[in-house]
């Protein structure tokens, strides 16, 4: 049965797709999960210290990586119009942007990883944040390079080798955790450190992973993505090619598409981040309560993220093979399952929330501030979903200039400052801690969510070859 808001044969499509790319972004959430649970049963400093550095590390990290979040809509495009070959080369590409992106990161996290204690931490804190930082940076090559490799695959609609991927990797993890922030096997206890040193090792071990699968997977072979193609590449019919090892123009095209979506991830992420770090003077109760919410918030955005991610590879693929019409039906079936998912997650998050927080922590003043926190996690789902869905809508149609344009006004100019009033001072009565700078999320987030769909219906308001337009150039 189709309507003309929602299809159920195409519902049925994001299922195929989006389930493998939840499970995969799961499994790397569930990674977070893991660092903040055993270092939480290790001691609250260390889930601290954790949590800082995260809030550090996400927001730079994301900067990188979001400049990748061009390949997919770019490679289903092109599988889309039959250029599997451009596929490839696109790939290429996306691993000498990754080569100079993890320099410039990795020399960031190492400088600022010796300065903590100017955002007004305590020195021991300070001391084991740096720790984890100077350590987990070593994984963020490995990370970038599985990203290239797994957009590669979303071209094809090919998510299950990620999904697969993703669950050893969570596998791996957790016996490394417990191994090196524990001081098992003759190693000594590393907490926090021994934290950063598992998720790097995890970081490559799916990079070599994915690696291992595009070798061997005979349907990309005629394609040969990696390897010898970085000097050269011959044709289906063993013809050399005269293509560039380095093609400046595809590559500041990705740039281009994907850098105001970096932005956007990084003036979302950032506003989270700095939220864990204003408040750190506030306590070490405070700063966990918050990061265990904060973790399991990024743990169920998982769903509207595969939802925003599946978008993109539909609408990007029916624009590629020209059918406008098909793309327009994707984004509003995207629209519609964000709102069923967004009420399903508020549910749970209220019902079952005392269990949720006792995975992390049973202080009780830590569960008692976490728990309450939870009501505002279920409060924004809905305006997280949406906002989600439209942005994967958006990168589908190459349209992600506006994207960080509204995360600045968003997160930036309204959700910060708001948060900060709220949460550290007086202006809007007596300082309200965590409580206000989730509060402030709510409003950064309806905002954000309000303008993306307005910029949807301004999309599908343009005649087909107005749309198909603006996707090409």
């Amino acid at each position: 049965m189709t309507l003309s808001f929602f299809s159920w044969a195409e519902a049925r499509r994001f299922y195929a797709i989006g389930l493998p790319i939840f499970i995969a972004q799961l499994s790397q959430t569930g990674m977070n999960f893991a660092d903040t649970a055993m270092t939480g049963q290790y001691n609250a400093e260390d889930m601290a210290a954790v949590a800082v550095a995260g809030s550090v590390w996400a927001p730079a990290a994301l900067l990188g990586i979001g400049c990748l979040l061009a390949l997919p809509p770019l490679s289903a495009q092109m599988v889309g119009g039959g250029q599997r070959e451009g596929a490839a080369h696109l790939l290429r590409q996306g691993l000498w942007l990754t080569l100079g992106m993890s320099l410039l990161l990795m020399t960031f996290f190492y400088v600022i990883s010796w300065r903590l204690e100017s955002f007004g931490l305590t020195p021991e804190l300070a001391r084991l944040a740096g720790g984890y930082l100077r350590a987990v940076l070593w994984g963020l090559p490995g990370f970038m390079f599985f990203v290239n490799q797994r957009s590669f695959l979303e071209g094809f609609s090919r998510t299950r080798p990620a999904m697969i991927i993703g669950m050893l990797g969570l596998a791996l993890n957790i016996p490394c955790n417990y191994v090196l922030i524990y001081g098992k096997c003759g190693l000594p206890a590393l907490g926090a450190v021994g934290c950063g040193v598992a998720t790097a090792l995890c970081y490559w071990f799916m990079a070599l992973a994915m690696l291992y699968y595009l070798r061997r997977d005979p349907q990309y072979r005629d394609l040969r993505p990696l390897f010898a193609p970085l000097f050269f590449r011959r044709g289906l019919s063993g013809r050399r090619l005269q293509e560039p090892r380095f093609d400046g123009a595809l590559a500041l095209r990705v740039l281009r598409i994907g850098l105001p979506g970096a932005l956007a991830l990084f003036f979302e992420v950032s506003l989270f981040a700095l939220s864990a770090i204003l408040l750190a003077p506030l306590g070490t109760v405070m700063v966990a309560g918050h990061q265990i919410v904060m973790n399991f918030s990024a743990l169920v955005f998982m769903i509207p993220l595969a939802v925003g991610m599946t978008a993109t590879i539909r609408v990007g693929h029916y624009l590629g093979a020209g059918k406008v019409a098909r793309a327009r039906l994707a984004a509003r079936t995207a629209l519609a399952l964000s709102v069923v998912f967004a009420l399903l997650i508020a549910l749970c998050a209220i019902v079952f929330r005392r269990g949720i927080v006792l995975i992390y922590n049973d202080d009780p003043a830590v569960t008692a501030l976490a728990m309450h926190l939870l009501f505002y996690v279920a409060a924004y789902q809905l305006v997280d979903g949406l906002q989600m869905a439209g942005i994967g809508i958006l990168r589908g149609h190459n349209d992600t200039r506006i994207i960080s344009a509204i995360c600045f006004l968003a997160y930036w100019v309204i959700g910060l400052p708001l948060g900060y009033a709220l949460a550290r001072t007086d202006i809007f009565g007596p300082p309200r801690g965590a409580e206000g700078f989730w509060i402030a999320y709510i409003f950064a987030l309806g905002f954000g969510a309000a303008c993306y769909l307005w910029r949807v219906r301004f999309l599908h308001g343009l005649g087909d070859a107005e749309a198909l337009a603006r996707v090409r150039r």
